[in-house]
């Protein structure tokens, strides 16, 4: 639709040839890695500067304009996607600046649009990084990782988004500019406004910098895997290596059907039907070397068909390789596929891939899980033809009976992909009671409702 005159020429104004109006060009920011349908926006901006985004925000509080905060467009549950013709997205991808690093203190100040390989490529060479890492790092943005409380396979050890962020600079839906948190790691002084929007989808504020805490780079590491007979035995062998307080960097799972699709996309050669695959990282190589001895001893009690540890740099690439993998892998035997996020507490992931195979098997779905098993996370993707209406129904009804079979044990139906509007018409079951206070709380940062509207909540 096209933007009201006056306020276009005030955003040419701010903006200049930072603006996109064109057809064409407005596809582009139309969907995010969800994809199931496009709408354009009004337009485009790109701002360089917080104050550029406040003047972009006063301008839509007085009309009334949706906004829509974009960072790298990497969501999988449409957090970032344009659902009224007359909003404007925001891209941030020109505000991907390193500012500061505190080293002494294990903190950097960086701009929202930095994706998350470029900060550490920075921060790389003063030895430390930051270590949430989605799947999408080249891509995702620190802005729309903090946006969406990112997780990624390093969780197990280092938590995720949430838990390292010490303060943002935010813009509030009517313009005004806001800092939150402070330079120290224990801090217990009122509300605690910067875990309140971290997770919130961009439905709250405006994140334009953020504050975060740094780890030292680990000296070591190395990854193994195993084959297991089924599913349920690797998801037990799993929990067992939690449980014996082994030092996981990360717990990863692949099934019987990612396995065949890693199979046939990569000549991937592997036997039984499930995989494990472990991290183990730190600063002491012998402690390491007794870790890694320590899960051999856990994975040949739950009768590990083969296990393969890496060696070097060149091997240990070469097992992480398999896993980031298995996306593209599972893409080959169908041209869809729908991605899920349960998690439940660890004790429960055995009963969670079984009753996930169960329930895609009663609808003849093909679904192919793998995840971060180590804290409870796995990933049922959900193949599908997107030209068979029958198999779409069928895939529809599959993930809808998972993510309420996922609430019934007492897990989250999202677990590090977000709520956006995938999974919006189920987060009031999930919640409950608490549906009306989080209703209330966006109303009293947002009257107007024009920052993400349709994101979290029914429309």
């Amino acid at each position: 639709m096209m933007i009201n005159k006056n306020i276009l020429l005030e955003l040419k104004r701010t903006f200049g040839d930072r603006l996109i109006i064109d057809k064409s060009s407005l596809y582009v920011y139309a969907s995010d890695a969800m994809c199931e349908f496009r709408t354009l926006p009004a337009a485009v901006v790109f701002p360089k500067t917080t104050e550029e985004v406040a003047k972009l925000i006063k301008i839509a509080y007085e009309h009334e304009i949706p906004i829509y905060p974009r960072g790298g467009g990497t969501s999988l549950s449409g957090a970032s996607m344009v659902l009224d013709s007359q909003g404007i997205v925001v891209s941030f991808t020109k505000m991907n600046r390193l500012l500061n690093v505190y080293l002494k203190d294990l903190q950097a100040l960086a701009e929202a649009g930095i994706t998350i390989d470029e900060l550490n490529l920075h921060l790389s060479q003063y030895g430390v990084f930051f270590p949430p890492d989605p799947a999408s790092s080249p891509a995702a943005t620190l802005g729309g990782c903090i946006a969406m409380n990112s997780g990624g396979v390093r969780a197990i050890k280092y938590g995720v988004v949430r838990n390292w962020i010490l303060g943002l600079e935010l813009v509030l839906p009517n313009g005004k500019v806001i800092r939150t948190g402070m330079g120290v790691f224990k801090r217990v002084a009122g509300y605690d406004l910067t875990q309140l929007i971290i997770g919130s989808e961009g439905t709250l504020a405006l994140i334009t910098k953020a504050l975060i805490k740094l780890a030292p780079i680990p000296k070591y590491k190395v990854a193994m895997y195993g084959f297991f007979e089924s599913e349920r035995i690797a998801a037990e062998t799993i929990y067992d290596l939690i449980i014996s307080g082994i030092d996981l960097t990360a717990a990863e799972f692949l099934d019987r059907v990612t396995l065949r699709a890693l199979g046939g996309f990569m000549g991937f050669k592997y036997t039984g039907n499930a995989m494990v695959l472990i991290e183990i990282s730190g600063n002491d190589a012998d402690f390491l070397k007794r870790e890694l001895e320590r899960a051999k001893r856990i994975f040949k009690e739950h009768k590990a068909l083969e296990i393969k540890e890496s060696k070097n740099e060149e091997e240990y690439l070469a097992i992480w390789k398999i896993r980031k993998g298995a996306a593209p892998a599972l893409a080959s035997l169908k041209p869809k596929y729908l991605v899920l996020d349960p998690t439940v507490p660890i004790s429960k992931v055995p009963d969670l891939v079984e009753m996930i195979n169960r329930i895609c098997e009663k609808y003849g779905i093909i679904c192919g899980t793998f995840g971060h098993m180590g804290d409870g996370n796995v990933h049922p993707n959900l193949l599908y033809d997107p030209r068979d209406k029958d198999e779409i129904e069928r895939m529809k009804k599959a993930a809808h009976e998972i993510m309420i079979e996922t609430i019934r044990m007492g897990g989250t139906i999202s677990g590090e992909h977000g709520i956006g509007i995938e999974k919006a018409g189920l987060f009031k079951k999930e919640v409950g009671e608490l549906y009306e206070v989080l209703q209330q709380l966006k109303k009293l940062f947002d009257p107007k409702n024009i920052l993400n509207p349709g994101k979290i909540f029914i429309k």
